[in-house]
């Protein structure tokens, strides 16, 4: 079963023009679609292969970035969108997603079964829109992010082929980034448009961007049919109401947390100090703190060997 998620998480999700675009608009499927085929350079017609949507709402992406999934080809394509700093654990958190997508249909007969499980291949991609510089394209591994391995004789001819591992490839859809996938689906093209005119909304200082964008999408010729059709409820729940004071409070509060879990880190790390006084020091709650702990500890074991 899919994990509960809370009303303010659901809002969250469905704020996501991407989300609506690929995964909820009447026309998501064509969308969806029309994108998987500028992924693997094919030409498929709705019709021609089955299309199943298959997300699970907030398992992965919470906030920040907001996923899209649908079972076509015997595969699982997570579209997921990114609109802020690259996460490098990206293809931790989307194994996290699919083997959550895998426990929802499997039972525990199915899994000690002899019968071998037929499991729909993950694909995974994420279409990069942040303010932050990144190359035209990347492919993050699971693997990378494995802890180094004591070279010993009993270990280092470990052949490569027994890890795990899951690939996730990264598109930057920005404008500046120029990827030829932008002229393979008009309806990807269109989502980078809207998302640029929004930037310069905000740059402008237009009381709500987003809207600002939704009118500038209607008054060109790409995908206005889309925007031209949103329903009111589609229009509320992906843009809601922008307000300027509210967003700069919360990048306040982000970065006011960013600076007390740095010092909270350097004090761990030069500072005798118990951690109950590094909480109360740094307003961090204990368990953070502690959690905080033990990753230093970690990262000092792994630099060791």
């Amino acid at each position: 079963m899919a994990p509960k998620e809370s009303a303010n998480q659901k809002r969250d999700y469905k704020s996501s023009l991407f989300v609506n675009m690929f995964g909820r608009n009447v026309n998501a499927k064509e969308y969806f679609l029309s994108l998987y085929n500028a992924i693997h350079d094919t030409n498929f017609k709705i019709g021609e292969v089955e299309i199943k949507p298959v997300t699970l709402e907030n398992v992965v992406y919470n906030n920040i970035e907001n996923d899209v999934s649908m079972e076509i080809n015997d595969s699982i394509v997570v579209l997921a969108e990114h609109q802020s700093t690259i996460n490098n654990n990206m293809p931790f958190r989307c194994l996290e997603y699919l083997v959550a997508h895998y426990n929802r249909f499997f039972t525990d007969n199915d899994k000690y079964n002899t019968k071998e499980i037929k499991l729909p291949r993950p694909e995974c991609y994420v279409f990069y829109n942040g303010d932050d510089a990144f190359p035209q394209e990347k492919i993050m591994r699971l693997s990378d992010a494995f802890r180094a391995i004591r070279q010993t004789s009993s270990l280092k001819d470990l052949p490569e082929s027994l890890s795990l591992d899951l690939s996730v490839k990264i598109y930057n859809i920005n404008k500046n980034a120029n990827h030829p996938i932008l002229q393979k689906c008009e309806a990807l093209l269109a989502y980078s448009n809207f998302t640029e005119y929004a930037r310069i909304g905000k740059r402008n200082g237009e009381k709500n961007p987003p809207k600002y964008a939704l009118n500038k999408c209607r008054q060109g010729n790409l995908l206005a049919e889309y925007f031209n059709n949103l329903t009111k409820e589609e229009q509320s729940m992906i843009f809601g109401e922008w307000d300027q004071e509210k967003f700069i409070e919360v990048q306040k509060k982000i970065a006011a947390e960013d600076r007390s879990i740095a010092n909270a880190k350097n004090l761990l790390q030069k500072a005798n100090l118990s951690p109950e006084m590094i909480a109360d020091c740094c307003s961090l709650p204990l368990e953070q703190v502690l959690a905080l702990k033990e990753e230093l500890a970690h990262e000092n074991v792994a630099a060791t060997m």
